[in-house]
Formats: structure tokens, sequence, C-alpha cells
């Protein structure tokens, strides 16, 4: 253990060593690039603060030492040739130095404290805390300092907001441009590009390092093409590439810079620096913001393809469920039926199979309700093709009947007006005629004979008109756009539910009010239109018979029909039932949700509508409903249909 503790001792003095090194030598390229500029010997550029940044990062705060050692080693010397003092120079570099480490300390700490210990720069409101971060504490790295050295003469108080104005410019834009690169250094160790991304990254280095040659080697005003360059970067190349892109482009741009070169060259050298400072910082945070976003959006992407996964793996393990509950029922149907072999095992075992049995029906009702959406689905198709299947078995024994019964009712009339012929010339022609006459009163009979035989004409021409309305109403020959009478689509439903509708023992008759406008044909799949009336229809007199006592007026559904702007139809179904509350109306389309007593009905009728009517006829279906003003369907469709094919519903 003595060992242990030793060797780690070892290892973090000579990565302090190193680290010390390190800062030295970035200082001192920081200042060839960009020489301290009087008064004050403050440069706008300062390499060495995102690496200390970095370190405190990386390693942890027991390195602020050699932060402060290294800022001390890079500092004084620069001081002594400022004022030609030495005390006065190590004064001035110890509390400098405790500046930087405290800005590097201070930055650290409220990352932690605002991010916590992450890569700060895959969401953009942990980039905008990173630049109020590194703007805070070079802020109070720039006031230490430039305090110093007005306190101490080698900088004038009354340039004091010009130096404190370029310390702190040079420490926040190249933390903002810097940092990034260098947390983001795991991830360049980590990248592997293939074949096409090295041409594709060479072609970018290329023509980004042209751009920044046009614009601060030769002086040519192109710098604001380096912005769509970074955004290539930020899109193709990620986070690696778009700081590493930037750290080029500034090293470029700083070296044009001082040479004298570029659009923001300026008298003072110092001036010149400031603003090429604030026009990196702003492409970078721009850029930054923009990497963010795209790890966001990417991130997101990632997120819900990983909750599809979990999702199948859900469906599938609730399937395997299922299958166990329903081999575990035929398990239990067997069982039961054993145990009914014998009266003295019923006896034995009539609790624990009433629990059994009670199991039994909660499982079925389980299944029942996962099965319900296919139920619903298939019901309508299925009660359309029974009603055509019914329509076209009675519509070929009607139409026979039919077709007889008009000679039937020739043939009656001709024999009895041969009858009579008979009578007017042989009145009494013989007694046992006369009686048989009036056995089977014949008067009578020649009344009462034609009356049965049109009496059975109305009958028949009324189930002809029920047969056309069930045919009509499943429309089971077709499947496709056709141009139909709407009104003729309502009345068959109507006929369907005429036993629904008349008054019964319980309760008055709902009164139907017609208010159909001058409706042209109109393009739909009218089977499928057919269901949604019966759905909206059979859901009013639901609610209509479900509160007969709460109605203050007769029972009444009101059907309105007319023409909207822009080539559409609409079609109002109210009625004046108890309404809806707040609640149900904004459930009233979901699948599965139903206000009717378990049982009566699976809460898919209307969500089934509504999806006819927006996806197969691309119109619309809403409800206006409040409490005790009873409930309106709208729909409105389109007389036209851009879709010729159906695509099957649910």
């Amino acid at each position: 253990m003595k060992l242990l503790k030793e060797f780690r001792a070892i290892r973090c003095l000579l990565v302090a060593i190193a680290f010390i090194i390190f800062y030295y030598g970035v200082a001192k390229a920081g200042m060839s690039l960009a020489l301290p500029i009087p008064p004050g010997n403050v440069t706008p550029v300062w390499l060495p603060s995102p690496l200390a940044w970095t370190a405190i990062f990386w390693f942890g705060y027991w390195l602020t030492p050699a932060i402060w050692i290294a800022d001390f080693v890079v500092s004084t010397p620069s001081y002594y040739e400022a004022s030609q003092d030495l005390g006065r120079a190590i004064a001035v570099g110890s509390i400098i130095a405790v500046g930087a480490t405290l800005e590097a300390g201070l930055g650290n700490v409220l990352l932690c404290r605002l991010i916590g210990k992450k890569y700060p720069f895959n969401c953009s409101i942990d980039v905008f805390k990173f630049i109020l971060i590194a703007l805070i504490s070079a802020a109070c790295n720039s006031f230490i300092g430039v305090t110093t050295l007005c306190t101490f003469g080698i900088s004038d108080w009354i340039d004091f907001t010009s130096v404190w104005l370029t310390w702190w410019i040079g420490n926040a834009i190249t933390l903002i441009i810097l940092m990034p690169m260098l947390l983001s250094w795991h991830q360049i160790i980590q990248f592997r590009p293939r074949k096409w991304q090295l041409i594709e990254i060479s072609l970018f280095l290329a023509t980004l390092l042209s751009i920044g040659k046009l614009a601060f080697g030769l002086g040519f005003p192109v710098e604001y093409l380096l912005v769509p360059c970074l955004v290539w970067a930020a899109f193709r190349f990620g986070q690696i590439g778009a700081t590493t892109g930037i750290v080029l482009v500034t090293g470029v741009a700083i070296w044009g810079t001082v040479q004298g070169r570029g659009s923001f060259i300026r008298e003072d050298l110092n001036e010149s620096l400031i603003l090429l400072q604030t026009f990196m910082g702003a492409i970078a945070i721009t850029t930054l913001m923009m990497v963010a976003v795209l790890e966001e959006r990417r991130q997101s992407r990632l997120d819900l393809l990983h909750a599809n996964e979990q999702l199948a793996l859900r469906i599938e393990e609730r399937t395997q469920a299922l299958n166990a509950l329903q081999h575990a029922n035929d398990q239990l149907l067997v069982e039961v039926a054993e145990r009914k072999q014998t009266e003295e095992t019923l006896r034995r075992s009539e609790a624990r199979l009433r629990d059994k049995t009670q199991q039994l029906e909660e499982t079925l009702q389980d299944l029942t309700e996962t099965q319900a959406q296919l139920v619903q689905t298939e019901k309508m198709s299925s009660l359309g093709q029974l009603l055509a299947g019914v329509a076209h078995e009675i519509n070929n024994p009607i139409n026979f009947i039919a077709g007889n019964l008009g000679h039937v009712q020739q043939y009656t009339e001709d024999l009895l007006g041969f009858v009579n012929l008979c009578l007017r010339h042989n009145p009494s022609s013989n007694a046992e005629i006369q009686a048989e006459a009036d056995a089977i009163d014949l008067e009578f009979l020649m009344e009462d004979m034609p009356k049965i035989l049109n009496s059975m004409k109305i009958g028949t021409d009324r189930i002809q008109k029920i047969v056309l309305s069930l045919r009509n109403f499943s429309r089971t020959d077709s499947s496709d756009i056709e141009a139909v009478n709407l009104h003729d689509g309502i009345d068959n439903t109507l006929l369907i539910l005429q036993h629904r509708i008349k008054a019964t023992s319980n309760r008055p008759a709902i009164r139907i009010v017609k208010q159909y406008g001058d409706l042209p044909l109109v393009e739909c799949f009218i089977g499928q239109l057919n269901q949604v009336f019966m759905n909206i229809l059979a859901n009013s007199i639901d609610a209509l018979e479900s509160n007969l006592a709460t109605l203050a007026e007769e029972p009444t559904i009101t059907i309105t029909t007319q023409v909207m702007e822009g080539d559409r139809v609409q079609i109002c179904l109210a009625d004046n039932g108890p309404g809806m509350d707040e609640i149900t109306h904004a459930r009233l389309f979901e699948p599965f949700y139903t206000t009717k007593p378990v049982g009566k009905g699976t809460g898919l009728g209307l969500s089934i509508s509504h999806q006819i009517i927006t996806e197969k006829h691309h119109g619309s279906l809403t409800c206006i409903s409040e409490p005790g003003k009873g409930a309106m369907f709208v729909i409105e469709l389109p007389i036209h249909q851009t879709a010729k094919q159906p695509v099957a519903v649910g």
C-alpha cells in the first residue's frame, strides 16, 4: 500500500512537471505569434488559459499549484523587462499567477455545478452555459491582473479599461476557441476515417486553408467564406471537424493579422487583434451552437430508435404472455371438463373450481379487450358482406314473387269478372251452387280479394326497397372511388336503423329532421362513408335512449347538408341529447375510449370514422358539444378526390 502511494505521488509529480514545461512552451509560442502589447504587456491571444482549464477538467484540482508555478515562470520575466525591478516583477507575477489559477479553478467549479463532469458541447444550453462561464472566469482573471499591473505601476490607471478589455477578450475568446478542441481529443484519437472520408477531409482542409490564405495572407476580403466551410465541417465531421477547423482558421487569421494582412488591420496591433478575436469568437460560438443542435438531433434520433426497439421487445413479450395465457386457458378447460365427470369429485373441488373459473373469466376478458380493435375493424366489413348476402338471397325470390304477383292479380281479376258475368246471366242456376256461394261468402271474397293482392303488391315493393337499401349500404360491388349522391347513403343508413328510430313501449319515436341542400355527386368510397354515418347515428341514438328522462324536448336528430366554399360539402349530424364534458370531448376520437358500460362498446367506432374521413377522403371530422346542449358532428369532404385506389383502414 505504501509503495502504491509513493508510485502515485511520483506519477503526479511527473505529470505536474510535464504540465509546467508544456504550459511554458505554449505560452512562449503564443507570445511569439502575438507579442505582448503595451501598456501592461498584455496579449490578445493567451493560449495557456484553455490548457489550464483542460488540465483541471481531466486530472483534477490537485494540479492548481502547477498552474500557479507555470504562470509565474512565464509571466515574471516579462514584467521584469517592463519594470526593471526584480522584487516588483516577482510580486506582480505571483498575484497574476493567482488570477490565472483562479480562472481555471473557478471555471471548472462552475462547469461541474452547472453542466456536470461531462463533455459540455453536446447540448445547446450547455454550450451557452460554457460561454457564460468562460466570460465570467476570464473577467475575474483580467480584473485581478490589470488591477495588479496598475497598482504596481507597470500600467497606468488611465489605460485600465483598454488593458482589461484586451486581457479579457484574449482569455475568453481563446477559451471559447481552443477548449472544445482540447476536450474533443479523446474523440480524435478514436476517430477511424474511411478512404472516402479522408478524401473529403483533405478537400475540406484545402478549402479552409485556401480561404484563410486569401483572407489573411493575400488580404482579399473573403473571410466570411469561412462560415460555410465550418458549416460543412459541422454537418459532415461533427464536433471533431468543427472544433479543429475553428482552431486552424484562428491560427491562420492571427498569423496574418500580426503580419499586417486581412480585413481587421488597424493602426494599433492591439485593436486589430481584438477585432479579429471578436470575429473569430462569433464564428466559434455560432459553430459550437450548430454542432450542439446537430448532436441533440442525432441523440434524439438514437433515443427514438432505442425506444422503438424497446417497444418491439415489449410487444413480443406481451404476445408470448398472451400465447401462454391461451395455452393455460386450454389446459384449464380440459381440467374443468374432466372434473365434471363425477358429482362426488365436483363437490370436493367446488371451491377451487370457482377460483379457477374466475381466473379464466378475467383472462378471457383481457384477451377480448386485446382483440377488440381487430373485431371492430372487421365488424363493419362483415356487416356489409352479411347485408349484401342477405340482400342477394332475398332479392331472387322476392323478384320472382313481385314478377308473378302482377299476373296473379290480373288472373284473379279475370276470374272474378267471369264469376260476375256468370252470376248476372244465371243468378239462380243451381241450389247447390248458391249454397256454396253463401258458405264461402262469395260477395265478400270478390270484394276483399283485390284488396289482399294490392296489399301483397305494396309489401313486395317495400321488401324490394329494403333489399336495394341493404345493397346500397354495403356497396360490396364498389371498392373504388365513385361519384355518388350522399343523401342516398344517409337515407339507406336511416332505413337500416329504422327499428331503433321508431317508437317502442319504453320511449317515443326519435324524430328525424332532414335539411338537405342541393349537393352535387361527391367522389368517395361510399361503403366506408356509410360506416361513418352508421357509427355517428348509432351513437346519437344511444345517447338519446340512455338520457330520455333528462330531455326537455322530443328526442330529435337533425341532418343538414350544404355545399361549402372551395369545392367541399358539409354534413352535420346533430342531436339534442345530454352533450359531453370537456374530458370526453378531448378524447372522443381516441382508440378504445368509450363512455358506454362494459360490453356495450369497444371505443373504436368514432376513431375508425375519423380515420376514414381524414385519411381516406382528405376531409375533416369534428365534434361540437357542451354539457346539456347536445352534440353535433361536422363532416367536411372534398367533392373531387385525388386518390383513386382504396387503402385499408384499421
